[in-house]
């Protein structure tokens, strides 16, 4: 059996009746933390470009474009949705090991959008999409944790490729393919697509493309899906054979024998639901200095220079000078520099912290020239950790480490926190019984018939 099959496989295995009741209940916090980044990244510029073209577009009605409402094909709805979730970069994170050091981290929420849109087409039942959500947050991470060697990003590759082979077996799962018509939808998207490094690059500025890496590729498993459907087929050892993924992308440096997922370790119990607006790698010193300030009441004007100490990492990743004064939000929230001087300004790393005014404001550019950053390799061990210290004209010191930010698995966010991060992105274009409805109804998914209620709960009354 190839890799692809195999794969499809372990897909169709997975039955909302085998899951454990913290994997559900888990699933369901996912999902709610995923509809509130959406709605916080309805506002962007990206969101609006992507809608204006989908609304001139015309494609049949069939799924739901959050905030607008607007009905459009489930293809041009997963594009849409999954760049307001990415948008904001406050949806989940996960983390790949190597040994003992924290290797790269991915978004594997991004997945959700898609089930969404598709299973509103579908009209899937709240069972299946849990069920369908816990096999993709499977699927993502142990095809990330095959990658050997010293990784995708260093070969030039962005990890969210994943999507061009996981994507096409959920949107399977979705639409009840066969596994035979699986594996030729694996083989059709994953030898079309890919995503280049240089969408998530320390030596380049970013760009709204950042938003729809994952979106493209989950748009591309669908189309996949459809035509195998139709008999469309594809090379069914894109992984595995000559040329193909293993080959190709990873120059041999993947680990076949660790693709396919072990039944039963529910790797959405380890995702980590963020509690600020910033790449992960940087949450442990951004939590540190956000400590400090509000414990010391430390003010701006009173600061001579922040010491930041971080994991080798998140100094490459967020501490490059391109970044150091970011002019647009996919910048400046892996802008350690900026993240910084604002955690110290406004105290808290939210939606709110990120507009155009912000950037340029004279208060936060001469604090960003106040930041010293360096990079520990000790602390690639224990990412995200980091450390902050505060040094004030006055000559005090202030110091603070933490290893496990507020969200990680190690130090979770409880459903109240998780619920009021959701209220406050709500807030600004829900009334309260619709926000209220809204959460009951994923904290009750199980129940739901058809998921396309669950979206139309996310249709604003002025959009």
């Amino acid at each position: 059996m190839g890799i692809a099959r195999a794969l499809a496989r372990f897909a169709r295995d997975v039955k909302f009746e085998d899951l454990p009741e913290d994997v559900v209940h888990q699933t369901k916090r996912v999902v709610l933390d995923t509809l509130g980044c959406a709605i916080g990244g309805y506002e962007s510029d990206c969101r609006g470009a992507l809608e204006a073209y989908v609304r001139e577009s015309g494609h049949p009605r069939e799924a739901t474009v959050f905030g607008s409402g607007f009905e459009t094909s489930c293809l041009n709805a997963t594009l849409v949705n999954g760049a307001m979730v990415r948008y904001l970069d406050y949806n989940d994170t996960a983390f790949i090991l190597q040994g003992e050091t924290y290797r790269t981290g991915y978004h594997p929420s991004e997945l959700i959008p898609t089930v969404l849109a598709l299973g509103e087409r579908e009209h899937l039942s709240g069972k299946k999409a849990i069920e369908t959500i816990v096999a993709g947050y499977d699927l993502s991470l142990a095809f990330l944790e095959a990658v050997t060697g010293p990784g995708m990003e260093k070969k030039g590759w962005n990890g969210d490729t994943r999507g061009a082979y996981i994507m096409p077996i959920l949107a399977g799962k979705v639409l009840g393919l066969s596994e035979e018509e699986m594996e030729n939808a694996v083989g059709i998207c994953g030898s079309c697509h890919a995503v280049l490094g240089i969408l998530d690059t320390p030596a380049e500025e970013y760009t709204m493309t950042k938003n729809i890496r994952f979106p493209t590729m989950s748009y591309a498993g669908i189309l996949a899906a459809f035509l195998a459907q139709k008999g469309f087929t594809g090379p069914t050892t894109i992984i595995e054979g000559h040329d193909g993924f293993a080959a190709a992308i990873m120059q041999g440096e993947y680990d076949l024998s660790r693709v396919v997922p072990p039944k039963g370790k529910f790797a959405i119990r380890e995702t980590c639901i963020k509690s600020i607006i910033a790449d992960f790698s940087s949450h442990g010193h951004l939590s540190a200095t956000l400590a400090l300030v509000r414990q010391h009441n430390i003010r701006a004007e009173d600061v001579a220079e922040i010491r930041i100490t971080t994991s080798k990492r998140c100094a490459e990743h967020t501490g490059d000078p391109v970044k150091k004064y970011p002019k647009n939000k996919e910048t400046a929230d892996h802008s350690s520099y900026y993240l910084t001087a604002i955690a110290v300004i406004d105290r808290e790393i939210g939606p709110d912290q990120f507009a155009p005014e912000k950037y340029r404001d004279p208060r936060v550019l001469e604090l960003i020239d106040k930041v010293v950053l360096r990079g520990d390799p000790s602390l690639d061990r224990v990412r995200p950790a980091g450390i902050s210290e505060i040094v004030t004209k006055q000559g005090k010191r202030y110091r603070c480490r933490v290893d496990y930010p507020r969200g990680h698995a190690r130090n979770p966010m409880t459903d109240g926190e998780i619920v009021e991060k959701f209220k406050g992105m709500a807030r600004k274009r829900m009334r309260a019984n619709q926000i209220d409805q809204l959460i009951e109804t994923v904290f009750s998914l199980e129940k739901l018939e058809d998921i396309g209620t669950l979206n139309r709960l996310m249709v604003f009354e002025k959009a």
